[in-house]
């Protein structure tokens, strides 16, 4: 019985995440780089390109799917293992959040929270975005306790160098483990920062070697638009929905909804048992969100949108989400329903927008003849509108 109840969030989860994008399952299509750049580089190059670096750093999962999916079925059948594939590590993470090595409040909704938040959908299955849903197997562990056997040693290393060299969140999240270590000062709290350490040392390496394209030009600054992105992104469409983040002026927008996670970061530093834990989710949503806003530059968009970029703010949408559940026991008891009330009101209010609605089926399993002859072609995938121009395989 006890099993059962640690564990029906994981089926709740997995249900909810095939109903939010049930086509990506049904009719599955590559989406972007799936195409462009790791099936086209692993059709071309070969194993080799599981450690070529792609927008300045590795990513490790999709290469090794897309290099497992040339070696083991058709091309038709490619875009259901990819997307396959990045369903399945997202079901993992559910999985991993109900280990009883984990031991944080409010567990089911932590898990079911990172299905339900609202989001354009971008970073659900699919292996181009699959890195911000798995950057979350690097903050599990700064929460669970040790293992108790070599196997879960070998399984905690694996998972952190697997993820760590898939996306830059090993470099993001390197002060954290560092924290811990300092604190805990114990075998497995060094050895996972050295795991995390060399993963990041790895990327970052990548990085200062890359040029990324400029931001706008000099001047070009729009403060008012850049706290609205920040207030409308993180805390007003997730609670109050998408029609609320358009309400009143961007300065309205942008103040009250930045008070409002201002207020909720210090409320959860505040004297209490799990401070630390607390503390630890604080700075993981301080650097994430850092990070993620140096990269989508909302500071110079000249007028706010919820579409563009989406996928940099999945990561601290959900930790706030996190925060606020861990609010659901907290004293006075006033905190504790509004925390509630806000969670239920956002689930609500954006229960309409639920499951993303299907993109148009480009019929992949009957465009895909020129990838399995290994001629020139273009063959359409997603988003709407991407091509994937297909150059034909060398001969040997």
């Amino acid at each position: 019985m006890k099993l059962l109840r640690t564990h029906w969030f994981v089926l709740a989860g997995a249900l909810l995440l095939f109903v939010r994008k049930p086509w990506a399952l049904h009719t599955p299509q590559l989406h972007a780089e799936d195409g462009s750049v790791f099936l086209l580089q692993d059709d071309l190059f070969g194993a080799p390109v599981v450690f070529e670096p792609y927008a300045g750093y590795l990513h490790l999962i999709p290469r090794l799917v897309a290099w497992l999916a040339s070696h083991t079925v058709d091309v038709a059948w490619w875009p259901a293992l990819y997307n396959g594939a990045a369903f399945l590590f997202t079901v993992a993470l559910l999985a991993r959040i109900a280990s009883p090595r984990l031991d944080v409040p409010g567990k089911p909704w932590l898990a079911l929270a990172l299905v339900l938040v609202t989001h354009t959908g971008e970073a659900f299955i699919n292996l181009t975005n699959l890195q911000w849903v798995t950057a979350f197997f690097l903050l599990l562990p700064l929460f669970m306790k040790p293992a108790t056997s070599w196997l879960g040693y070998l399984v905690d290393y694996s998972l952190l160098l697997l993820i760590g060299l898939t996306g830059p969140f090993a470099i993001v999240f390197l002060p954290l483990y560092v924290w811990r270590a300092w604190r805990q000062r114990d075998r497995h709290a060094f050895g996972a920062l050295s795991v995390i350490a060399a993963c990041a040392a790895v990327q970052l390496t990548f990085m200062v070697r890359t040029d990324f394209p400029g931001g706008a030009a000099p001047g070009s600054s729009h403060p008012d638009v850049f706290l609205a992105v920040i207030a409308c992104r993180l805390f007003i469409w997730p609670v109050f929905g998408l029609s609320a983040a358009f309400t009143e002026s961007v300065w309205g927008r942008g103040l009250f909804g930045c008070a409002a996670l201002l207020a909720l970061l210090a409320w959860s530093l505040r004297p209490h048992p799990r401070r630390a834990e607390r503390a630890q989710l604080v700075a993981a949503f301080v650097l994430i969100t850092l990070a993620c806003v140096a990269r989508a530059r909302p500071d110079r968009w000249e007028t706010m949108n919820l579409v563009n970029g989406d996928r940099y703010f999945y990561i601290p949408r959900v930790l706030v989400a996190w925060l606020l559940i861990w609010e659901f026991d907290a004293a006075p008891r006033a905190i504790a329903y509004t925390a509630r009330a806000l969670c239920v009101c956002g689930v609500l209010i954006n229960l309409p927008g639920l499951q993303l609605p299907a993109p148009p089926d480009y019929r992949w399993a009957e465009n895909c003849a020129p990838i399995r002859q290994g001629v020139p072609g273009k063959v359409p995938t997603l988003p709407e509108g991407w091509l994937l121009e297909y150059p034909g395989r060398p001969r040997k």
